[in-house]
């Protein structure tokens, strides 16, 4: 199962979350399983969505995901 992993730094002043994604590609859905680890612990996630692989690749879809989810979460409760 391919892995992504990466991290981000929130807008507040906080500690980055780093994240860690595994998933598989079904037609153009991506299921996925992330762990998110920050200052207050770690928590885990699984959902999928669809992408365009005629446009992005599966990896570049799931790292903008996890991004914007994070982000989102920024303006939110941490993810």
């Amino acid at each position: 199962m391919p892995t992504v992993e990466g991290s981000h730094s929130p807008a507040r002043v906080r500690a980055p979350v780093h994240y860690r994604v595994d998933y598989d590609v079904v037609g153009h859905t991506i299921n996925y399983r992330a762990t998110f680890k920050s200052a207050s612990g770690v928590s885990r996630h699984e959902g999928q969505f669809d992408f365009d692989p005629a446009h992005v690749g599966a990896k570049a879809a799931v790292d903008a995901f996890m991004k914007n989810h994070l982000a989102k979460a920024d303006r939110d409760v941490a993810p």
